[in-house]
């Protein structure tokens, strides 16, 4: 009798132990083999990796087992600053990459919306590349971005680089500057040169020419004479043949007379003798003689002699007297005589008496002296300006001398 209820209390316990195991894997998860969890409701969500790459991430990527762990305790705060720690910059590791398109992709994105975390990292990883000017456009991307951020801390740290690294990087962090605030730009330059060469400005007038193509134009006309005015008023003349021919004609016809407005009409000219050449010529034997059209004359014939030096020979010997042929005939025979010394001097000889031949001469001379010194010293002794004509035979004679003499004049 006791074995018989031993056995039904065993047998009680067994049946309970059993329904009780059923209830709970009713309950419990069920990995299905697409990695899918179902819960007892029906209900069907991911598992494993597919189920983390559905969280939401404070940082935007992925985040892993161990980072949900280790921050699940974390105030919200906390937790965030630990997520964005561990966010990988834009760009990756191609920032730092072999391939120029792929490093300046990387750099690009980086820099897009520019902070100081950013710029440190675009600065990072500036100062592991090879120098030279391989990296310049990365030089030139990071220092915009740099100018629109700190530009006062851009330009210390402009200071400390090489030479020309110096100067391509101060000159986008003005670039950038001007833009935004061409004031404080402008008054930073004057405090921080002294002399009339500044070269702050053409940065400035770069950038501020984005935003107010007049006051780029004003500011670079008050520039001193001198390389820094000639490159700013080069940017603009750029700046305006983009928006158009009729634009940049009408920018150069209200700059000042004297050098700027022949430099502008000189450039369009050369942009017009490239795109037609013959509405350049048209353009040129329409003017009356003037230093706007010794000018253009100059650059046309540059460009002309560059496309068919005889064709431009043919014309310039055509032209009535007076600088603009001068000036012609200069750039022709200075192209020409590089490429056929030989052809440029049957052109010389076929020059009309009246002509004045003396700017031709001078480049053939310039051009065969080191390599045919008696014949330049030959070619040099019928220039008729005597000043040209004695510096001429005089550089020939040295090299006579030292072609006769290559371990120096010998002594008694």
């Amino acid at each position: 009798m006791n074995k018989l209820l031993f056995f039904a209390i065993w047998l009680l316990t067994m049946v309970i132990s059993y329904w009780v195991g059923l209830q709970s894997d009713s309950d419990s998860q069920i990995l299905d083999d697409d990695n899918v969890v179902t819960t007892s409701s029906g209900e069907s969500i991911p598992s494993g990796s597919a189920l983390r790459n559905k969280l939401p991430s404070l940082t935007g990527s992925d985040p892993s087992t161990s980072q949900l762990s280790s921050t699940a305790n974390m105030p919200i705060s906390q937790a965030e600053e630990s997520a964005n720690s561990r966010k990988p910059e834009p760009g990756g590791d191609k920032i730092l990459s072999s391939h120029p398109i792929e490093r300046l992709q990387a750099f690009a994105e980086l820099l897009k919306n520019p902070n100081q975390s950013s710029i440190d990292s675009a600065l990072e990883a500036y100062d592991a590349l090879p120098g030279g000017p391989g990296r310049f456009s990365e030089l030139k991307m990071l220092a915009f971005a740099w100018g629109q951020v700190d530009p006062v801390s851009a330009l210390e740290w402009a200071k400390s680089q090489q030479h020309w690294d110096e100067h391509v990087a101060s000159s986008s962090i003005m670039d950038a500057w001007a833009r935004e605030d061409p004031d404080s730009a402008i008054q930073w330059a004057k405090e921080n040169f002294e002399g009339e060469e500044n070269p702050y400005f053409v940065g400035i007038i770069n950038g501020l020419s984005e935003s107010s193509l007049p006051l780029a134009t004003d500011l670079m006309t008050e520039l001193p004479y001198g390389r820094v005015r000639g490159r700013s008023a080069h940017i603009l003349f750029e700046k305006v043949w983009s928006k158009g021919e009729d634009i940049a004609v009408h920018w150069a016809e209200h700059l000042p007379e004297g050098s700027l407005q022949n430099f502008a009409y000189g450039e369009l000219g050369e942009k017009l003798a490239r795109s037609d050449m013959s509405r350049a010529l048209e353009w040129v034997e329409s003017m009356d003689e003037s230093a706007v059209k010794a000018a253009v004359s100059e650059d046309v014939a540059r460009e002309m002699a560059r496309q068919n030096p005889e064709k431009a020979g043919s014309w310039i010997v055509g032209l009535p007297e007076g600088e603009s042929k001068q000036v012609a005939i200069h750039e022709v025979a200075k192209v020409w005589s590089k490429r056929d010394p030989a052809a440029t001097a049957a052109w010389i000889n076929q020059f009309p008496e009246n002509t004045n031949a003396d700017p031709a001469i001078e480049q053939l001379v310039r051009a065969i002296t080191p390599s045919d010194p008696n014949g330049a010293l030959t070619w040099a002794e019928s220039i008729s300006d005597p000043v040209m004509r004695k510096q001429l035979i005089e550089q020939a004679e040295k090299v006579i001398k030292a072609q006769k003499f290559p371990q120096g004049e010998p002594t008694e």
